[in-house]
């Protein structure tokens, strides 16, 4: 059974992910399916520290109880804590996250894993997803991929989900180790999955999937990825500074530049100081700002209305200069890759102007990956056909060699 995906931006109070994924179940009786089978239960393997990136520290059921649309496909869903890697400063770290395994007999070599690299959630460490029964509108993504075959390992990504743990908001590095390593974990829980792995991402879990693409050379070791996903990929974003000076940030920029600034204080507190890029609106109103679940929706929505361009700009030319050294260390490209990308992108997001992403495709191309770019004309960040995504990731597994257009680029 084969789903489309249709992607729908960023989640987050300001720029909500919503997947259009309504993966009916059909409720006529027929044959069962090939992934709800009478074959026993996966194997469900315990913790087991060896000490080095991906090894699983704990294993648990969702905390919030069975993930529905996830567990009603016979699947397996597994909260996981796993050691991984800063991009920052290469410091070990521990990082949550979900991991999934199909129900039934794998095939040859094991099932192939999606490492899902999910959408702004927000910057606080109660905002990672697998604390929360609908992965904060991730759930259906993720059952789409398991109904087409996959197993699936989402990292909350630094930060979000491990308590008193700073998430390094935009850090592409970080996003892709967390990735990289949420795959070995899921290795670790089910012996089902094998080395093969796919990265797949949507906006920030496009920066996501694209990093672990780029870094899977040298930081994938036992692994073998067969290549990487990338839509509407949060990509270059020293233009978000540009844009904030001039007061030309958009409604969905603005709410990013609130996130960027209050990781960046909490992760870099000698380099970067709140009171550089907000106002004192904003400053009185910042945890409605930052909250990933709002506890008044009217309120948190009443203060986001409220909130201008003019309220996240650099007040000095010396800020806005550390901010945009700082992006332009920490966003794509990273690396080389040597699998195949699909970068698909609109030329009316709002959030991630196509520039950016262009900017940084040309820089990995450069480099030397081998991508295939589709900019769709007239599309968004929220809404963006991506339904041959999951078609061109099956065909990898069959041995696909996917086209490459970086010679025709500009």
């Amino acid at each position: 059974m084969t789903t489309a995906l249709v992607v729908s931006g960023c989640g987050a109070a300001g720029f909500t992910d919503d997947p259009s994924l309504n993966s009916a179940i059909p409720l006529a009786i027929q044959s069962p399916p090939d992934l709800v089978t009478p074959y026993p239960e996966p194997i469900v393997r315990g913790a087991a520290d060896t000490g080095g990136p991906g090894a699983v520290l704990a294993v648990a059921d969702p905390p919030r109880g069975p993930i529905p649309v996830i567990t009603e496909l016979g699947a397996i869903v597994k909260r996981v804590e796993y050691r991984s890697t800063s991009g920052l400063d290469r410091s070990p770290t521990v990082v949550s996250g979900i991991v999934v395994t199909p129900k039934g007999e794998p095939p040859p070599g094991g099932w192939t894993t999606i490492a899902f690299g999910h959408g702004t959630t927000g910057v606080l460490d109660d905002c990672g997803p697998s604390e929360y029964v609908n992965l904060i509108g991730s759930d259906e993504i993720i059952a789409a991929l398991v109904l087409n075959g996959f197993a699936v390992a989402m990292s909350d990504y630094e930060g979000l989900g491990m308590r008193d743990v700073d998430h390094p908001f935009l850090d592409a590095r970080t996003y892709g180790y967390n990735m990289i390593d949420a795959v070995r974990a899921a290795r670790g829980v089910f012996p089902g999955l094998g080395r093969k792995w796919i990265s797949y991402g949507v906006s920030l879990g496009g920066m996501a999937s694209w990093a672990a693409g780029e870094l899977a050379p040298t930081y994938g070791g036992g692994l073998d990825l067969l290549g990487t996903v990338a839509l509407v990929p949060v990509s270059d974003m020293t233009g978000l500074v540009e844009r904030a000076e001039k007061g030309t940030l958009t409604a969905d920029q603005v709410p990013m530049m609130a996130y960027l600034i209050d990781s960046l204080a909490r992760v870099l507190p000698d380099e970067f100081d709140r009171d550089d890029y907000r106002s004192e609106f904003l400053r009185k109103n910042w945890s409605e700002v930052l909250r990933c679940i709002p506890i008044d929706v009217q309120q948190t929505q009443r203060v986001l209305n409220s909130i201008g361009v003019e309220d996240v700009a650099p007040h000095t030319p010396e800020a806005a200069a550390r901010l945009r050294d700082h992006l332009a260390a920490t966003s794509l490209p990273v690396g080389r890759a040597t699998a195949p990308m699909l970068i698909m992108y609109g030329t009316e997001d709002p959030l991630i102007a196509a520039p950016w992403t262009e900017r940084a495709i040309r820089r990995s191309c450069t480099a030397g990956s081998p991508i295939q770019a589709m900019r769709r004309i007239g599309e968004t960040h929220a809404q963006l056909d991506s339904g041959q995504s999951v078609a061109w990731m099956k065909s990898l597994e069959s041995g696909w060699k996917p086209p490459q257009n970086c010679g025709d680029r500009p």
